[in-house]
C-alpha cells in the first residue's frame, strides 16, 4: 500500500493544492476562513488527477487541500 500525504495552499479566489511530481490525488477539499463560502471544489491536473482546486466567494480567503498517494518508488 502506498503512503499518503496532504498538501495545502491558501489564497483568495481560485486556489489549487498540488501533489509532488509523479504522485496522484486521492481526494481533497477546502477550509473557508471566517464567513467565506466555496463556490466549487474539484480535482484536476489530468488523469489521474494531481491537484485539487477550490474557489471562494469574491475576496475571501480559502485553503485548498489535496490528499496525495505517493506513487514514486
Amino acid at each position: 500500500m502506498s503512503a499518503t500525504y496532504v498538501r495545502t495552499n491558501a489564497g483568495t479566489g481560485a486556489v489549487t493544492a498540488t501533489c509532488d511530481a509523479g504522485d496522484f490525488a486521492t481526494g481533497g477539499g477546502f477550509v473557508a476562513a471566517g464567513n467565506a463560502a466555496a463556490s466549487e471544489s474539484f480535482p484536476g491536473g489530468g488523469t489521474p488527477p494531481t491537484q485539487w482546486t477550490a474557489t471562494a466567494t469574491t475576496g475571501q480567503t480559502i485553503v485548498s487541500f489535496v490528499v496525495c498517494a505517493d506513487a514514486t518508488p
